[in-house]
């Protein structure tokens, strides 16, 4: 059998598994993921220094989000087996797979526990980021159209590294190989792959503003939402881009150790500013 036959059978027995939950909707997904993450919370805390419910949510949702990607991109090389994302969406054609739908309801919920941790860290950043992913998850997944967002949360993929930054059972070489990973990954899908992701979609969705098979399910507002909602996490994200360089030049200048000054709180970023401060 063919390398493009193997991958249909491969995809259509992957969605298979999940026909489980067919039948929840979005909200039902984003109750049962809070339900999930409270019980790590509940279990686990912050044990070793390590945010493990924000872990587990990035690990499932950035490398759900990959594999749907991967799926698009088979198809878009096989046009045979019909439209790829996000064109499929934005003229109506539904998810290519359950997994596309499932993935931001997760984040829907997740988005809470976003919200409650800005506040906690007195980080208005997070708090916006929180408030932004729910708003923004809650818009997609209650219009009924979830997997058009699927392909922004590869973001999620550096922010496994982004928790362990402070776990406790790395020694300081483990927690350099950490630091370079995240700052790689953060990079290369935060500021590069994800921009170029969303400007498809918003150009799919510009291109068939008036086309009557798009206007079927999608509202007059779609394109100005993923405008608004794109520049947003950009902007959030190249903030969050000269954050990493100044903590980089911290490391190497001997400012910091690398096991030092790896926390989120807003009373250890006053620390910095003022260290940089006196150091100007």
């Amino acid at each position: 059998m063919s390398l493009h036959g193997n991958t249909k059978i491969l995809i259509e027995s992957f969605d298979e598994k999940l026909s489980f939950a067919a039948d929840w909707s979005s909200r039902q997904i984003a109750l049962g993921t809070i339900i999930v993450l409270g019980g790590l919370y509940l279990a686990f805390e912050k044990k070793y220094d390590v945010n493990w419910y924000s872990m587990v949510h990035a690990a499932v949702v950035g490398y759900g989000s990959l594999a749907c990607v991967l799926i698009n991109y088979f198809l878009s090389q096989n046009p045979e087996e019909g439209l790829a994302e996000p064109l499929r969406s934005v003229l109506c054609q539904g998810p290519l797979t359950r997994l596309h739908s499932i993935i931001p309801a997760i984040s829907m919920g997740f988005g809470l526990f976003d919200i409650a941790e800005g506040i906690h860290n007195g980080g208005w950043d997070f708090i916006l980021h929180g408030l932004a992913t729910f708003s923004v998850m809650a818009y997609f997944c209650e219009y009924g159209f979830p997997q058009i967002i699927t392909p922004m949360l590869l973001m999620e993929i550096s922010t496994p590294f982004l928790c362990l930054l402070r776990a406790t059972f790395f020694n300081e070489k483990a927690l350099a190989a950490n630091m370079l990973l995240f700052g790689i990954s953060f990079f290369l899908f935060r500021i590069i792959i994800v921009p170029y992701l969303w400007f498809g979609i918003f150009w799919a969705a510009y291109r068939n503003l008036y086309n009557p098979q798009s206007l079927e399910c999608l509202p007059w507002h779609f394109v100005y939402v993923v405008f608004i909602f794109g520049m947003f996490f950009h902007c959030l994200n190249l903030y969050w881009a000269t954050r990493i360089i100044r903590k980089v030049r911290r490391k190497v200048s001997g400012i910091e150790k690398i096991s030092e000054g790896n926390g989120l709180s807003k009373r250890e970023r006053q620390r910095e500013f003022e260290e940089e401060k006196k150091t100007d």
